[in-house]
């Protein structure tokens, strides 16, 4: 695993960040030390998938990166007969996926997700991918999905937030912070990476994504999972 280096030095102004060779080469040790409780959110998802699966059909993990979450599912539903179709737009991250994965329940496609057409799927996957696609398009995506998969499927949504209570928001805020500071980033760089995402990656309000849940249809949708700032639901069908 190569270790994030990409913000101890400085950045210029205009710098964005995107998931290109250099993010791809480091991403794994970058979600293990950015994102706390991640292996446990990996392990689970997977859980859930095989509860929600429905034989024959099929799975999306819709911005798959390097496609944990894809091998996680394959790896807990052992009488899989449909197909994972694991999805991302970063050239390099499916090029990495295609060197280093093999498993033949799992095709790996360079797409962007508002192009994906869902077919015959009882698990749509989006971990910490709808805070990567513009606000307008965020409803709009999530319906469609909600109204293609099948019935008692579930799509299981993943995202960093802003805590509805302000004290709560900043308390995850300053804890995220000291979590990536003993992980061994220093402040440095985690303030130049949060400068790189402002303009790539727009976080909501947990009320908001919950509003949007039920704009779309939703009614039975469940929060299974918070950690500081980064919360898990599944929407059931």
């Amino acid at each position: 695993m190569k270790k994030d280096n990409l913000y101890n030095k400085d950045i210029p102004n205009n710098h964005k960040f995107i998931f290109d060779n250099d993010v791809t080469n480091v991403f794994e040790d970058m979600v293990h030390r950015s994102v706390p409780g991640y292996e446990f959110l990996i392990d689970n998802i997977g859980y859930i998938a095989k509860k929600f699966y429905q034989p024959n059909s099929n799975i999306y993990d819709l911005g798959c990166s390097l496609g944990a979450c894809s091998i996680s599912v394959s790896e807990k539903i052992e009488d899989l007969t449909g197909t994972i179709f694991a999805i991302d737009s970063s050239e390099s991250m499916i090029k990495a996926c295609g060197n280093n994965i093999n498993n033949k329940n799992i095709e790996f496609i360079r797409s962007d997700i508002l192009d994906t057409d869902i077919i015959n799927s009882s698990v749509i996957i989006l971990n910490l991918t709808l805070q990567f696609i513009s606000i307008d398009k965020r409803t709009e995506l999530l319906r469609e999905f909600f109204r293609k998969i099948n019935n008692k499927g579930v799509i299981i949504l993943t995202e960093k937030i802003i805590n509805n209570k302000k004290n709560d928001d900043d308390f995850s805020k300053s804890f995220h912070d000291f979590y990536k500071q003993n992980k061994g980033y220093s402040q440095e760089e985690i303030d130049r990476k949060k400068i790189a995402l402002k303009n790539t990656m727009k976080i909501e309000s947990e009320k908001q994504h919950e509003e949007r849940f039920m704009e779309i249809g939703c009614n039975s949708f469940y929060k299974w999972f918070q950690c500081y700032n980064f919360v898990s639901w599944v929407l059931v069908k």
